[in-house]
Formats: structure tokens, C-alpha cells, sequence
């Protein structure tokens, strides 16, 4: 029995470990065969994310409109010294719809080594006789230039081209966009929104910049925004990357402090079902946390989220486009947004900190964001004056969260770690010897087990301040990390207090109290790593994604450390038990002289293994502390 349930935690870390290894940032072979699915166009089997930098591909369509049956120019084109070894190619509706259906046949030239993508052929019309399909590539020789020929079965609308590059598993853009090639039949053509570039070259100068990260390009540029001052109104320009897919948006906020919540909100949103990009104004509360619209104009339509007949217009002019995964809003608003709109922070008062986001955007309302290190907004490092026309740059740290990471590491890591393995595997060792009156293993045990205590409870703490109290995230796997940190507290807090009233060895309830502190100190022990792996995506830590394999690195070594002192404890099993039945006879026998008690069979082994852990976990928890402290 007690085999049974030294063994049930190793169970349950291997769980982790395959759990954490399936999670993981690690690079996957790449092959053709990856790429890619009809529904979204992202490749098969890799776990990392597009790229949302600007793509160095493009889509170059021969024609500004189409006929049935009238063949159509189509080239991938590489614009950089960068080639692409894999793509997906297929042409579809405007305005684009996730899981939409390929229109129009693509055809091969000749001596081309590409193939039709069987999954997504659609039948057109049966009277007809002919099939829509995509182009996938069948070898993965880098490629700069591809040309095809598209002609349309019958008239579809207006049509777009999608096209997925990949270069290899760790960069790929997907689902890029061609221009729209307008049906001839129609007589509306579709006019793309473009503004001109954000400037930076004035930054400092004539017009106040923040730019993330310091001294970018527009192009190159996370977030920026741009502010130009007059005595009535200010001009902002506004961009940010965003994954190229439709209804995405970039927002800014006027903050008094780093955290979400009573600030006024600027979002430029692209509405895919108007094919249009947009500035919308809105509001941050505390209590409740949420987001709430301000109309923009005096006038609107009435079926309008955003409509409002009683105030005068907010926005002065607008102008937006959304192209090449870049988000980009040029607009003048007036200074004293308060006079009219009491929950909004006037634009001449004190400075204030900026907060940027970006992610999804339902009818031009932003959606919440989550919590991870791509998607926490920006807060910017220090107040801006929007009276001033100076360089800001620079993101917000926030030192508690670190704190909480840290702490947490040194505590399950470092001290959690090595107090089980003495409970479980250290008990024979070292008979003849004791500290304050206690066994080597029961003092080292204690010691650790309450220094993980306080450690806990000083990090947890630590994180509630910060957080303002019980925080919840949006979505798994981030959902779960408070919840699991709630029971781990729990449990934490029962075991002690068992231990306190703990009843003697000879009780009767003896076997009753080994059960459960060994019961919760296992579920806390065991919650603890996959809850720590969960917290390390948080923003606020800003952990590096290859540190998580850093932590999983760890995990593989306890496990063998454990399997390896199970493996050795199962086997010295019947040696260890004669070599003490034969001292028990012998005191018997001469119970007049002191006999020692025997040395375990294997302590050498075991003692090394016991300083090896203490030694690698030592340093893996002082590699974690540092990375995630400056990080």
C-alpha cells in the first residue's frame, strides 16, 4: 500500500509533463504535408502562431475585373530576399468569411510540381459540370516566384484571393490577402479605404510619438500613436499589428495608473461586414469591469450600438484602412471630451499613462483581450503629455506579478521538491543521528515544508494586491490558474493544522491521519507544477517562452530522480528488512550493549542522489528567479 501511494504522484507528474510537452514552444519538422486546412488556411500540427509583422509576400493579381471562363493572371511573389517553401492559394467571395468556400478554378502552367488540395474542391453547378478548388505546393524547394491562371466557372460577386506562406515551422503568415478583382457584371466596384503612412520622422520635433518598441517605423512598429495639438482639437493617428484576419482592432486608452479601469478608450476597428475601418470611443469602469460605448456623432442611424441624439459630436474627421495586417486610423478630436461626456477624461488635463491592445472586434466593439504575453496591453512606462510633443516609448513592469512568479518558483521548485522526497524516500537514512532531538529526514521535511508555507503565503498575497483581489481570466487554460492557486492554498493550510494534532504513532487513528496529510500535501504538490506552467504565460510575468522548457527540463529530472529512488527502494526492500529484523534480535539477545542501527542498504546511492537534486534544482530555481526578474 504505501508503494502504491509513493508511486500515484510519479503517475500524475508524468500526466503534467506530457500535458506541458503538448503545450510547448518547441520547433516541429517541417513538410509540405502541413499545410494547410480549408476552414482558416493555418498549417497542420504546428504550435506556433503566424507572424503579424507585414508579410514580405504578396498576391499580384493580372486584372482589376473578371468574366467566366476568361483567364486571370495570378503570381506569388516574394518582395524580399525571404522565400517561402510551402503555400496555400484559393480565391473567395468578398468580403472574405472564415470557413468560406474556394470560387473559380486555378490552373497549373506548365512544368509546375503543384497539386489540388482534394479537400477543398466545391462543386460550382451541376450544369456545368465544374469544380472551385485551392493550390497547395508538393515539394518544399524555397520559392520567390510562383505563377498561376484563375478563371471563374460563373459569376461569384466580387472575389479576393487568400494565400498562406510558409518559410518553415516557426515563420508563417497566414491567410494574406490579394486586392479585390471586381466582377465586370456588377456595376458597384468595392473601393479599398487607404490613408497614407504614420510619419515618424517629425517624432520629437512637430508631433508627439509613442512607439513600442523605442524608435520604430510604422511598419516595424507593435503600437504607435501620434499626436499633433492645436487650442480646440488634438489629431491622433493610431496603428497596430493585427493577425490579418477580419473584425480585428487597436485600441489606446487614457489611464490614471498602469491597470485597466476608469479610463477613456479610442479603438480603431475594422468591420469586415462594411469593409470598413473605424474610430469608436468608449469607456473603461472598475465596478463592473467593462467596456461601454460613447457615440461618436450627434447623429446615427438607429439601429446603431453606438447612436445618441443628444450630444454634439466628439470626432472631428476620421479616416481608417486595414491592409497587410497593419490597422491604421488618422482622426481629430476635440480637447474637452468632458463637457458633454462626464465619464470621458478631458485631453488638456494632467498626464496620464497610455494603454494599447489589440485583438478582436465584433461590429467595430472591441472584444476583452486575454492575459497572455501577446495579447496584455501595453502600458506605457511613463505618464504622457499630450501638451508636449516629445518621444515616449517604453512598457510598464509590474514587480509584484514577478514577485508572486518568483516566490512560486522558489517554493515548489526549490524547497516543495526536496521536502517530499525526504518524507518519501529519506526516512531509514542516517538511523544514529539527529538534530534538535529529530530525525535528519523529519527536520529537513519541517523546514522545508514551512518555509514553502510562508513562502506561499507572502506570494499569494503579493498577487492579490496586485490583481486587487480575486482576478479571473477569460478563457483556459488561464481560467483555471486562480482557481487551482485557491485549493493549493487550502490544502496547504489543512496540513499544517492536521500535523498539529497529529496522534501518536501507537493510535489507532494513526493510519487515518497518514492518509490524509499525505492526501492533501499530494494534490497541493501535484497542482502546484501544471499551475505554475499556466501562470508563466500571464503577461504581467512577461516570461520568455523558452524558459517554460527550462522548467519542463526540470520536470523530466525529478521524475527520473523519483523513478530512480522508487526502482532502488523496491529493490533493497527485502535486503533492508532482513538487515533489520537480524538488529532487532541481536538487541534482544544483548539487551545490555548498544547496537547501532544498521545503515540502509544503497545509502550511498541514495545520498548522492539526494545532494544531485539539491544541487540541479538549486540551480534550475536560480535560472527561473532570474529570468522572470528581468524579464
Amino acid at each position: 500500500m504505501l508503494l502504491k501511494m509513493n508511486s500515484m504522484p510519479l503517475v500524475l507528474c508524468l500526466v503534467v509533463l506530457v500535458a506541458s510537452l503538448q503545450s510547448g514552444h518547441g520547433a516541429v519538422d517541417f513538410s509540405p504535408a502541413m499545410c494547410c486546412q480549408c476552414g482558416d488556411h493555418n498549417p497542420f500540427g504546428l504550435s506556433e502562431k503566424p507572424k503579424i509583422m507585414p508579410s514580405p509576400f504578396r498576391i499580384e493579381v493580372g486584372s482589376d475585373s473578371y468574366v467566366p471562363n476568361i483567364e486571370v493572371k495570378v503570381n506569388l511573389t516574394s518582395t524580399s530576399e525571404l522565400a517561402f517553401r510551402s503555400f496555400f492559394l484559393a480565391a473567395y467571395p468578398y468580403p472574405y468569411v472564415i470557413g468560406a468556400k474556394p470560387v473559380g478554378q486555378i490552373k497549373l502552367l506548365p512544368n509546375q510540381d503543384y497539386q489540388t488540395k482534394e479537400d477543398c474542391i466545391t462543386r460550382d453547378n451541376a450544369l456545368i459540370q465544374a469544380n472551385s478548388n485551392a493550390i497547395i505546393s508538393r515539394d518544399d524547394k524555397y520559392k520567390r516566384n510562383v505563377r498561376f491562371v484563375w478563371s471563374a466557372n460563373e459569376k461569384y460577386g466580387h472575389v479576393e484571393f487568400r494565400a498562406t506562406f510558409i518559410v518553415d515551422s516557426d515563420v508563417f503568415w497566414v491567410s494574406e490577402k490579394s486586392r479585390v478583382l471586381a466582377d465586370a457584371s456588377l456595376t458597384y466596384h468595392p473601393q479599398k479605404q487607404q490613408i497614407s503612412p504614420i510619419n515618424t520622422d517629425k517624432c520629437g520635433d512637430s508631433k508627439g510619438c509613442f512607439r513600442e518598441p523605442e524608435g520604430c517605423t510604422e511598419p516595424n512598429c507593435m503600437y504607435i500613436l501620434t499626436w499633433v495639438d492645436d487650442s480646440e482639437n488634438i489629431q491622433f493617428e493610431l496603428g497596430g499589428l493585427a493577425d490579418g484576419s477580419n473584425d480585428r482592432y487597436v485600441a489606446f486608452a487614457i489611464s490614471d495608473d498602469k491597470y485597466m479601469g476608469d479610463d477613456t478608450v479610442f479603438t480603431c476597428a475594422h468591420n469586415s461586414a462594411k469593409d470598413k475601418t473605424e474610430v469608436f470611443l468608449s469607456y473603461n469602469t472598475i465596478d463592473p469591469k467593462a467596456n461601454n460605448p460613447i457615440p461618436k456623432y450627434k447623429v446615427a442611424s438607429q439601429d446603431d450600438v453606438w447612436a445618441n441624439h443628444d450630444y454634439q459630436n466628439v470626432l472631428v474627421s476620421e479616416e481608417g484602412s486595414y491592409e497587410n495586417g497593419r490597422l491604421r486610423c488618422r482622426f481629430k478630436i476635440r480637447r474637452d471630451l468632458d463637457e458633454d461626456y462626464p465619464e470621458l477624461k478631458p485631453l488638456r488635463g494632467a498626464p496620464n499613462h497610455l494603454l494599447f491592445a489589440h485583438g478582436f472586434a465584433n461590429k467595430g466593439s472591441p472584444q476583452r483581450h486575454g492575459l497572455s504575453v501577446e495579447e496584455l496591453p501595453l502600458a506605457s512606462a511613463q505618464r504622457v503629455d499630450f501638451g508636449r510633443m516629445s518621444n515616449y516609448y517604453g512598457r510598464s513592469r509590474y514587480p509584484l506579478a514577478k514577485a508572486h512568479g518568483c516566490l512560486m518558483i522558489l517554493a515548489w521548485v526549490f524547497f516543495a521538491s526536496i521536502g517530499l522526497l525526504l518524507t518519501k524516500y529519506y526516512k531509514p537514512m542516517w538511523p544514529n543521528s539527529t538534530i534538535f532531538e529529530h530525525k535528519y529526514w523529519f527536520f529537513g521535511h519541517f523546514n522545508c515544508m514551512a518555509t514553502m508555507f510562508i513562502i506561499v503565503i507572502i506570494a499569494i498575497i503579493l498577487i492579490f494586491v496586485e490583481a486587487g483581489g480575486y482576478s479571473e481570466a477569460p478563457e483556459l487554460p488561464q481560467k483555471a490558474h486562480p482557481i487551482l492557486g485557491i485549493i493549493i492554498l487550502v490544502c496547504i493550510i489543512i496540513n499544517p493544522i492536521l500535523a498539529l494534532i497529529r496522534p501518536s504513532e501507537d493510535n489507532k487513528c494513526r493510519p487515518v491521519f497518514n492518509w490524509f496529510h499525505w492526501a492533501f500535501g499530494t494534490i497541493a504538490n501535484v497542482l502546484a507544477i501544471p499551475t505554475i506552467f499556466i501562470g508563466m504565460d500571464f503577461g504581467k510575468v512577461m516570461v520568455p517562452w523558452w524558459a517554460t522548457w527550462i522548467l519542463v527540463i526540470w520536470v523530466i529530472f525529478h521524475i527520473i530522480v523519483e523513478l530512480s529512488l522508487e526502482i532502488h527502494q523496491c529493490c533493497t526492500y527485502k535486503k533492508n528488512k532482513e538487515r533489520r529484523r537480524k538488529w532487532e534480535q541481536t538487541k534482544r539477545e544483548y539487551p545490555k550493549q548498544h547496537h547501532p542501527e544498521p545503515d540502509p542498504v544503497g545509502h550511498r546511492f541514495k545520498r548522492f542522489m539526494l545532494f544531485l537534486h539539491i544541487g540541479f534544482t538549486f540551480i534550475i530555481t536560480l535560472m527561473m528567479i532570474i529570468i522572470i526578474a528581468v524579464s
